[in-house]
């Protein structure tokens, strides 16, 4: 069997595209980072590392990535981020390697579909199932409009992840002052927060077709609020994926997508709520499942699907407290140490990146102690 070279053109957004691309022992793969990530030279999945290095531009990278696909005789450019997805998509045509590239969505739905303000009206206008919205602008009226919701709320900016600048307000006073309070045409989301619980639908998908999925149940969310979920439950459930079959057809949508949902426990139905157009934090829980969403992206550039796409029943969990979990009895939920990162550890950057997180809890945990040792002392 004949191993499919890859490049990652954005190695160091750090996904775990590259474990996954390892795992399946199937392709060997060199890796391309936009950013300093000297880490990344070392790692056990990566054949070749190189860095961008100038001052970044995007003629000279796609002209570099041109280069290594002739040097490095590459079989797939699989780029894993939003900022290389969007680009190498609006660059495609002029490319003389894009038979290279999987399929990828066009910038358009890509637009739509990573704005959330933009994804909501499309939502609504297509009659996919999503929360109670109101799309605003700071500085202009909409007490109106904000009123039409039930609270408490979720306010999110257009452009974020991982629930970075979400707000929960539990009335429409303190949610007014706040969008008051906001710069001039700031654009912000506001939901009605909906009892239930979250999921997600992740797909691979051609010309609005999906062709692989898996759907991921959180058991486990997130100890800060808003953040990445930890611990995920990999089952079947029909109802998710017939929503997320609809929007993916309706914007025409081609490669991955991570689709966030919210089970309504009170209408007992799945509700959209963003859309990921990239590759995501617990991709590694798709392996775990049976799909392996990096090598079905490669074998659909080569025009060839092979590798399994019917998920099984799994579970997952994420991050080294998991691992140490895991090891140490498993906790409430039984942690095993072949649900979680354990089997895909890459040494050098795995201890670099443990090493800077000790390093910061330490910074933190004295700093914290500082007033009160300066308190005692006064």
């Amino acid at each position: 069997m004949n191993r499919i070279s890859v490049l990652i053109p954005d190695a160091d957004a750090q996904l775990p595209v590259v474990r996954c691309l390892g795992a399946s022992k199937r392709a060997v793969v060199h890796g391309f980072a936009l950013h300093p990530a000297p880490f990344l030279e070392h790692s056990r999945f990566l054949t070749s590392f190189e860095q961008f290095k100038d001052v970044f531009d995007v003629k000279l990278w796609l002209n570099r990535i041109g280069e290594i696909v002739a040097e490095r005789r590459i079989d797939v450019v699989l780029p894993i981020s939003e900022f290389a997805t969007r680009t190498l998509s609006e660059h495609r045509q002029g490319l003389t390697w894009a038979a290279k590239l999987p399929p990828l969505p066009n910038p358009h739905s890509f637009d739509i579909a990573t704005n959330k303000a933009k994804l909501a009206e499309f939502l609504d206008s297509n009659s996919i199932p999503h929360p109670p919205t109101v799309v605003v602008t700071a500085g202009l009226p909409a007490r109106d409009r904000l009123s039409t919701l039930k609270f408490p709320v979720l306010a999110k900016v257009p452009f974020s992840s991982g629930g970075v600048g979400t707000r929960r307000f539990e009335g429409l006073e303190s949610l007014t002052i706040f969008l008051a309070e906001q710069p001039n045409d700031e654009r912000w989301i506001v939901q009605t927060l909906i009892e239930g619980h979250d999921l997600a639908v992740n797909v691979l998908a051609q010309d609005g077709q999906i062709l692989a999925a898996t759907v991921q149940h959180v058991i486990m969310p997130s100890p800060k609020p808003f953040g990445p979920a930890i611990g995920f439950e990999f089952r079947d459930y029909p109802a998710a994926m017939n929503v997320a079959q609809g929007l993916i057809r309706e914007l025409g949508w081609s490669g991955v997508a991570n689709i966030d949902m919210r089970f309504d426990a009170r209408h007992q139905i799945p509700l959209v709520l963003e859309l990921n157009g990239r590759y995501w934090l617990s991709l590694l829980g798709s392996l775990n499942a049976g799909v392996n969403f990096p090598l079905l992206a490669c074998e659909m550039c080569l025009g060839e699907l092979r590798a399994n796409r019917k998920s099984h029943s799994a579970r997952y969990f994420y991050g080294r407290d998991s691992v140490l979990l895991s090891l140490l009895g498993g906790g409430k939920l039984r942690i095993k140490p072949h649900e979680t990162n354990l089997r895909y550890f890459d040494p050098y950057p795995d201890a670099i990146r443990s090493a800077k997180y000790v390093a910061a809890s330490l910074r933190m945990r004295c700093s914290s102690m500082l007033p009160r040792v300066n308190g005692g002392s006064a």
